[in-house]
């Protein structure tokens, strides 16, 4: 006893004189924010759903850490989590980049997000290659791009299981810098530890977005379900799009069936508008 009280008794004197572990030790949900108190170093971006960040302790997407979105589907609606983010740092010019993303993203839409799309850099995007060795460079290049801390976001896709090893080494190249790393990772990858401080499965449809957390550093692992409303981030593109889809239909197959087809948006069929499946780039 003598012993383990002594123990307890040096391990607070250490933390004592060294101010520098209070953010580094865990004292208890209620007091975990994962920043000094006396610095003005930011939990956390936005992420504007209200929801999502009244439930997350950084009050929205880590900052100097790894987040992971899971899901088999590819333009489903992925895009409309992070594109507020995008806009909050792209207007404190912060650049963006995106590494492998499955298709180019549509500068229009981007700007009708409230991005500007001179702060966003894309590296691979719209790849015919899938290969194993275009996703090591693809997560090579990632974590040089984090060991500067310059962006405010890398977003990453990742087609295939990433070793441990790698991860953690993503995570570690984040350290004490205030960038946030979105990594867009395949359902079957769920079961495979992780360093990310947040993790989600994700699912949508033509209206919501459904987060399944999987993980939260400084949550109980509750695996609570979110729901998000998708087509309020870009309501005014979506608008046009199920317009558009609207009038085809009336078209194409009269007005009787276009007033039963009316209520299904087009982001049902797998269609997110903030990708661009041609080969325009960019502007």
């Amino acid at each position: 006893m003598d012993v383990l009280f002594r123990n307890q008794l040096n391990a607070t004197q250490i933390f004592a004189a060294e101010p520098g572990l209070q953010s580094h030790v865990r004292l208890g949900f209620d007091a975990l924010d994962y920043a000094d108190k006396d610095s003005n170093k930011t939990l956390g971006v936005a992420s504007s759903f209200a929801v999502l960040d009244a439930f997350l302790p950084w009050r929205g997407w880590p900052v100097g850490a790894m987040t992971e979105i899971m899901t088999d589907r590819v333009g489903c609606g992925e895009m409309s989590l992070v594109l507020p983010a995008m806009a909050r740092l792209s207007q404190e010019k912060r650049q963006i980049i995106c590494i492998g993303a499955p298709h180019e993203l549509f500068a229009a839409a981007l700007f009708d997000a409230g991005i500007d799309p001179s702060r966003v850099t894309q590296i691979n995007a719209a790849e015919a290659s899938h290969s194993n060795k275009k996703q090591k460079e693809n997560l090579w290049c990632t974590e040089q791009i984090l060991k500067t801390g310059l962006p405010g976001m890398v977003v990453l896709w990742s087609r295939t299981s990433c070793t441990p090893e790698v991860l953690r080494r993503l995570q570690l190249a984040m350290l004490n810098t205030d960038t946030t790393l979105i990594h867009f990772r395949s359902n079957a990858c769920m079961q495979q530890h992780s360093p990310a401080w947040l993790r989600c499965g994700f699912a949508a449809d033509d209206a919501e977005i459904r987060l399944q957390i999987l993980k939260c550093r400084g949550r109980l692992l509750t695996r609570p379900l979110i729901t998000l409303d998708r087509t309020a981030v870009q309501r005014r593109l979506y608008a046009q799009l199920s317009a558009e889809k609207s009038l085809r239909n009336a078209i194409e197959y009269g007005l009787a069936v276009n007033a039963r087809s009316s209520e299904t948006n087009t982001a049902a069929d797998g269609f997110d508008p903030t990708y661009r499946r041609s080969s325009t780039t960019l502007q």
